[in-house]
Protein backbone atom coordinates (compact mmCIF):
# COMPACT_ATOMS: atom_id res chain seq x y z
CA UNK A 1 0.00 0.00 0.00
CA UNK A 2 2.77 2.46 0.88
CA UNK A 3 4.65 1.80 -2.37
CA UNK A 4 1.78 2.78 -4.72
CA UNK A 5 0.88 5.71 -2.47
CA UNK A 6 4.42 7.09 -2.55
CA UNK A 7 4.56 6.66 -6.33
CA UNK A 8 1.33 8.62 -6.63
CA UNK A 9 2.74 11.37 -4.42
CA UNK A 10 5.82 11.55 -6.65
CA UNK A 11 3.60 11.73 -9.73
CA UNK A 12 1.62 14.63 -8.28
CA UNK A 13 4.78 16.48 -7.24
CA UNK A 14 6.17 16.00 -10.75
CA UNK A 15 3.41 18.28 -12.05
CA UNK A 16 4.72 21.24 -10.03
CA UNK A 17 6.96 23.99 -11.38
CA UNK A 18 10.37 22.62 -12.46
CA UNK A 19 12.20 25.10 -10.22
CA UNK A 20 10.88 23.53 -7.02
CA UNK A 21 10.24 19.87 -7.91
CA UNK A 22 13.58 18.66 -6.55
CA UNK A 23 13.11 20.76 -3.41
CA UNK A 24 9.68 19.26 -2.80
CA UNK A 25 11.03 15.73 -3.20
CA UNK A 26 13.89 16.56 -0.84
CA UNK A 27 11.50 17.97 1.74
CA UNK A 28 9.15 14.98 1.52
CA UNK A 29 12.16 12.66 1.92
CA UNK A 30 12.98 13.99 5.39
CA UNK A 31 12.44 11.61 8.35
CA UNK A 32 8.76 11.34 9.16
CA UNK A 33 7.56 12.63 5.78
CA UNK A 34 5.79 10.77 3.00
CA UNK A 35 8.73 9.83 0.77
CA UNK A 36 11.05 8.74 3.59
CA UNK A 37 11.30 4.93 3.77
CA UNK A 38 10.02 4.99 7.34
CA UNK A 39 7.44 7.73 6.82
CA UNK A 40 4.08 6.50 8.18
CA UNK A 41 1.89 8.30 5.58
CA UNK A 42 -0.89 8.06 8.15
CA UNK A 43 -3.34 10.27 6.26
CA UNK A 44 -2.89 8.53 2.92
CA UNK A 45 -3.06 5.05 4.42
CA UNK A 46 -6.25 5.87 6.32
CA UNK A 47 -7.81 7.21 3.11
CA UNK A 48 -6.93 4.01 1.25
CA UNK A 49 -8.29 1.79 4.03
CA UNK A 50 -11.57 3.72 4.06
CA UNK A 51 -11.87 3.39 0.29
CA UNK A 52 -11.27 -0.36 0.59
CA UNK A 53 -13.86 -0.63 3.37
CA UNK A 54 -16.49 0.94 1.13
CA UNK A 55 -15.79 -0.49 -2.34
CA UNK A 56 -14.15 -3.81 -1.34
CA UNK A 57 -11.72 -3.59 -4.25
CA UNK A 58 -7.97 -2.90 -4.61
CA UNK A 59 -7.10 0.78 -4.78
CA UNK A 60 -7.23 2.22 -8.30
CA UNK A 61 -6.02 5.55 -9.58
CA UNK A 62 -8.94 7.52 -8.08
CA UNK A 63 -8.33 6.13 -4.59
CA UNK A 64 -4.59 6.74 -4.87
CA UNK A 65 -5.13 10.32 -6.05
CA UNK A 66 -7.45 10.96 -3.12
CA UNK A 67 -4.92 9.44 -0.72
CA UNK A 68 -2.08 11.49 -2.20
CA UNK A 69 -4.21 14.64 -1.94
CA UNK A 70 -4.88 14.27 1.79
CA UNK A 71 -1.30 13.15 2.46
CA UNK A 72 0.09 16.29 0.80
CA UNK A 73 -2.27 18.50 2.80
CA UNK A 74 -1.12 16.71 5.95
CA UNK A 75 2.55 17.19 5.09
CA UNK A 76 1.94 20.91 4.56
CA UNK A 77 0.39 21.08 8.04
CA UNK A 78 3.46 19.33 9.49
CA UNK A 79 5.70 21.95 7.92
CA UNK A 80 3.71 24.82 9.38
CA UNK A 81 3.92 23.12 12.79
CA UNK A 82 7.68 22.74 12.52
CA UNK A 83 8.23 26.34 11.44
CA UNK A 84 5.98 27.64 14.20
CA UNK A 85 7.83 25.59 16.83
CA UNK A 86 11.41 26.46 15.88
CA UNK A 87 12.34 30.17 15.90
CA UNK A 88 13.84 32.22 14.36
CA UNK A 89 11.15 31.85 11.76
CA UNK A 90 12.92 33.64 8.92
CA UNK A 91 15.37 30.75 8.48
CA UNK A 92 12.47 28.48 7.45
CA UNK A 93 10.84 30.82 4.92
CA UNK A 94 11.75 28.49 2.06
CA UNK A 95 9.91 25.66 3.79
CA UNK A 96 6.80 27.82 4.08
CA UNK A 97 6.92 28.45 0.34
CA UNK A 98 7.20 24.70 -0.26
CA UNK A 99 4.29 24.07 2.12
CA UNK A 100 2.11 26.36 0.01
CA UNK A 101 3.22 24.44 -3.08
CA UNK A 102 2.23 21.17 -1.40
CA UNK A 103 -1.19 22.62 -0.60
CA UNK A 104 -1.78 23.51 -4.23
CA UNK A 105 -0.52 20.10 -5.37
CA UNK A 106 -2.91 18.44 -2.94
CA UNK A 107 -5.84 20.47 -4.22
CA UNK A 108 -4.99 19.56 -7.81
CA UNK A 109 -4.90 15.87 -6.90
CA UNK A 110 -8.21 16.24 -5.05
CA UNK A 111 -9.84 17.78 -8.13
CA UNK A 112 -8.66 14.86 -10.28
CA UNK A 113 -9.87 12.32 -7.70
CA UNK A 114 -13.25 14.01 -7.30
CA UNK A 115 -13.86 14.01 -11.05
CA UNK A 116 -14.61 10.27 -10.90
CA UNK A 117 -16.69 10.42 -7.72
CA UNK A 118 -20.51 10.29 -7.53
CA UNK A 119 -20.70 13.98 -6.50
CA UNK A 120 -17.53 15.93 -7.40
CA UNK A 121 -18.81 19.26 -6.07
CA UNK A 122 -19.73 17.82 -2.68
CA UNK A 123 -16.34 16.11 -2.44
CA UNK A 124 -14.43 19.32 -3.10
CA UNK A 125 -16.62 21.43 -0.81
CA UNK A 126 -15.97 18.93 1.97
CA UNK A 127 -12.24 18.88 1.16
CA UNK A 128 -11.97 22.67 1.46
CA UNK A 129 -14.31 23.15 4.41
CA UNK A 130 -12.86 20.37 6.55
CA UNK A 131 -9.27 21.42 5.94
CA UNK A 132 -10.24 24.98 6.82
CA UNK A 133 -11.62 23.75 10.14
CA UNK A 134 -8.32 22.01 10.87
CA UNK A 135 -6.50 25.25 10.01
CA UNK A 136 -8.45 26.90 12.84
CA UNK A 137 -6.75 24.43 15.15
CA UNK A 138 -3.35 25.30 13.66
CA UNK A 139 -4.09 28.97 14.34
CA UNK A 140 -5.17 28.34 17.94
CA UNK A 141 -2.08 26.22 18.56
CA UNK A 142 0.22 28.93 17.20
CA UNK A 143 -1.62 31.64 19.17
CA UNK A 144 -1.26 29.73 22.44
CA UNK A 145 2.42 29.12 21.72
CA UNK A 146 3.03 32.83 21.13
CA UNK A 147 1.01 33.82 24.19
CA UNK A 148 3.14 31.54 26.36
CA UNK A 149 0.34 30.20 28.51
CA UNK A 150 -2.83 28.19 28.04
CA UNK A 151 -5.60 26.57 30.02
CA UNK A 152 -6.27 22.84 29.83
CA UNK A 153 -9.49 23.59 27.97
CA UNK A 154 -7.63 25.64 25.36
CA UNK A 155 -4.93 23.03 24.91
CA UNK A 156 -7.52 20.27 24.43
CA UNK A 157 -9.51 22.42 22.01
CA UNK A 158 -6.38 23.04 19.93
CA UNK A 159 -5.60 19.31 19.87
CA UNK A 160 -9.12 18.35 18.82
CA UNK A 161 -9.43 21.10 16.22
CA UNK A 162 -6.01 20.57 14.67
CA UNK A 163 -5.37 16.83 14.83
CA UNK A 164 -8.95 15.64 15.19
CA UNK A 165 -9.93 18.05 12.43
CA UNK A 166 -7.28 16.63 10.10
CA UNK A 167 -8.53 13.10 10.79
CA UNK A 168 -12.09 14.15 10.01
CA UNK A 169 -10.87 15.86 6.82
CA UNK A 170 -9.02 12.74 5.62
CA UNK A 171 -11.82 10.31 6.44
CA UNK A 172 -14.64 12.45 5.10
CA UNK A 173 -12.96 13.07 1.75
CA UNK A 174 -12.03 9.40 1.29
CA UNK A 175 -15.56 8.27 2.17
CA UNK A 176 -17.13 10.71 -0.27
CA UNK A 177 -14.76 9.70 -3.05
CA UNK A 178 -15.73 6.06 -2.42
CA UNK A 179 -19.42 6.97 -2.72
CA UNK A 180 -20.78 5.98 0.68
CA UNK A 181 -23.95 7.49 2.14
CA UNK A 182 -24.32 10.37 4.61
CA UNK A 183 -24.54 8.12 7.68
CA UNK A 184 -21.44 6.24 6.61
CA UNK A 185 -19.55 9.48 5.98
CA UNK A 186 -20.39 10.69 9.49
CA UNK A 187 -19.13 7.44 11.03
CA UNK A 188 -15.90 7.48 9.04
CA UNK A 189 -15.34 11.15 9.96
CA UNK A 190 -15.80 10.34 13.63
CA UNK A 191 -13.34 7.45 13.38
CA UNK A 192 -10.79 9.71 11.69
CA UNK A 193 -11.22 12.45 14.28
CA UNK A 194 -10.92 10.13 17.28
CA UNK A 195 -7.97 8.20 15.83
CA UNK A 196 -5.95 11.30 14.92
CA UNK A 197 -6.71 12.94 18.28
CA UNK A 198 -5.46 9.76 19.97
CA UNK A 199 -2.30 9.81 17.87
CA UNK A 200 -1.65 13.47 18.76
CA UNK A 201 -2.11 12.85 22.48
CA UNK A 202 0.38 9.99 22.27
CA UNK A 203 2.88 12.16 20.37
CA UNK A 204 2.53 14.90 22.99
CA UNK A 205 3.03 12.39 25.80
CA UNK A 206 6.14 10.99 24.10
CA UNK A 207 7.66 14.42 23.42
CA UNK A 208 6.81 16.13 26.70
CA UNK A 209 9.77 15.23 28.87
CA UNK A 210 13.21 13.94 27.98
CA UNK A 211 16.06 14.99 30.27
CA UNK A 212 19.02 16.50 28.48
CA UNK A 213 17.26 16.60 25.10
CA UNK A 214 14.98 18.88 23.16
CA UNK A 215 11.50 18.45 24.65
CA UNK A 216 8.09 20.10 24.63
CA UNK A 217 8.49 20.94 28.31
CA UNK A 218 11.81 22.69 27.74
CA UNK A 219 10.26 24.68 24.88
CA UNK A 220 7.10 25.42 26.92
CA UNK A 221 4.84 24.17 24.18
CA UNK A 222 1.11 24.48 24.82
CA UNK A 223 0.47 20.72 24.72
CA UNK A 224 -1.78 19.03 27.25
CA UNK A 225 0.93 17.34 29.36
CA UNK A 226 2.99 20.54 29.53
CA UNK A 227 -0.03 22.70 30.40
CA UNK A 228 -1.17 20.22 33.07
CA UNK A 229 2.31 20.17 34.60
CA UNK A 230 2.51 23.99 34.57
CA UNK A 231 -0.70 24.30 36.63
CA UNK A 232 0.88 22.63 39.66
CA UNK A 233 4.41 24.05 39.85
CA UNK A 234 5.89 27.45 40.61
CA UNK A 235 9.32 26.96 39.08
CA UNK A 236 9.93 27.91 35.47
CA UNK A 237 11.52 25.69 32.87
CA UNK A 238 14.82 26.82 31.29
CA UNK A 239 14.55 28.03 27.72
CA UNK A 240 17.85 26.54 26.57
CA UNK A 241 16.23 23.42 25.10
CA UNK A 242 17.69 21.30 27.90
CA UNK A 243 15.53 19.73 30.58
CA UNK A 244 17.33 19.18 33.92
CA UNK A 245 16.83 15.82 35.57
CA UNK A 246 15.09 17.30 38.63
CA UNK A 247 12.40 18.92 36.47
CA UNK A 248 12.03 15.69 34.53
CA UNK A 249 11.39 13.83 37.79
CA UNK A 250 8.95 16.48 38.98
CA UNK A 251 7.05 16.20 35.72
CA UNK A 252 6.90 12.39 35.94
CA UNK A 253 5.34 12.58 39.42
CA UNK A 254 3.03 15.53 38.67
CA UNK A 255 0.13 13.48 37.33
CA UNK A 256 0.48 14.99 33.85
CA UNK A 257 1.44 11.69 32.14
CA UNK A 258 -1.48 9.89 33.80
CA UNK A 259 -3.91 12.67 32.88
CA UNK A 260 -2.99 12.53 29.20
CA UNK A 261 -2.93 8.72 29.25
CA UNK A 262 -6.51 8.67 30.56
CA UNK A 263 -7.56 11.02 27.75
CA UNK A 264 -5.77 8.84 25.22
CA UNK A 265 -7.59 5.78 26.56
CA UNK A 266 -10.92 7.59 26.13
CA UNK A 267 -10.20 8.41 22.49
CA UNK A 268 -8.94 4.89 21.86
CA UNK A 269 -12.23 3.51 23.19
CA UNK A 270 -14.19 5.90 21.01
CA UNK A 271 -12.26 4.84 17.91
CA UNK A 272 -12.85 1.17 18.73
CA UNK A 273 -16.58 1.88 19.10
CA UNK A 274 -16.62 3.70 15.75
CA UNK A 275 -14.99 0.69 14.12
CA UNK A 276 -17.60 -1.63 15.62
CA UNK A 277 -20.43 0.54 14.31
CA UNK A 278 -18.90 0.52 10.83
CA UNK A 279 -18.64 -3.27 10.95
CA UNK A 280 -22.31 -3.53 11.91
CA UNK A 281 -23.15 -1.51 8.82
CA UNK A 282 -21.37 -4.19 6.77
CA UNK A 283 -18.29 -2.19 5.80
CA UNK A 284 -15.17 -4.28 5.23
CA UNK A 285 -13.22 -2.93 8.18
CA UNK A 286 -10.38 -5.46 8.51
CA UNK A 287 -7.84 -3.03 7.06
CA UNK A 288 -9.10 -0.22 9.28
CA UNK A 289 -8.83 -2.60 12.22
CA UNK A 290 -5.17 -3.19 11.39
CA UNK A 291 -4.65 0.57 11.07
CA UNK A 292 -6.12 1.16 14.52
CA UNK A 293 -4.11 -1.72 15.99
CA UNK A 294 -0.91 -0.07 14.76
CA UNK A 295 -1.90 3.12 16.58
CA UNK A 296 -2.76 1.11 19.70
CA UNK A 297 0.59 -0.69 19.57
CA UNK A 298 2.33 2.68 19.50
CA UNK A 299 0.16 3.72 22.44
CA UNK A 300 1.34 0.77 24.51
CA UNK A 301 5.00 1.62 23.89
CA UNK A 302 4.56 5.31 24.69
CA UNK A 303 2.47 4.71 27.80
CA UNK A 304 5.01 2.17 29.04
CA UNK A 305 7.87 4.63 28.49
CA UNK A 306 5.88 7.29 30.37
CA UNK A 307 5.46 4.91 33.31
CA UNK A 308 1.68 4.55 33.05
CA UNK A 309 -0.52 1.65 32.03
CA UNK A 310 -4.23 1.48 31.31
CA UNK A 311 -6.69 -1.30 30.60
CA UNK A 312 -7.25 -1.85 26.88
Amino acid sequence: MLGPLREQVREVVATMAPTIRANLVSLLSRPGYALHPDGPCRAGVLALEIHAAVVREPAGRTALLAAAAVELQMEAAYIFDEVADVPPYGKRSEDLALAIALLTAGVAAAVDAAADSPDPSACLRSFSRAYGEACAGQFLDAMLQRRGEATLEEALEATCLKSGGLGKFVAGFAARIAGTDADGIALFERLGSNTFTLAQLLDDLRDASDPGELSDLAQRKATLPVVFYGRGVDSTVPLDDMLPWDIHKTYESSGAPLYVAILAQAYMTRAQQDLSLLARRAYAVSGLGDFLKDVELGAEKILSAAGVSLVA
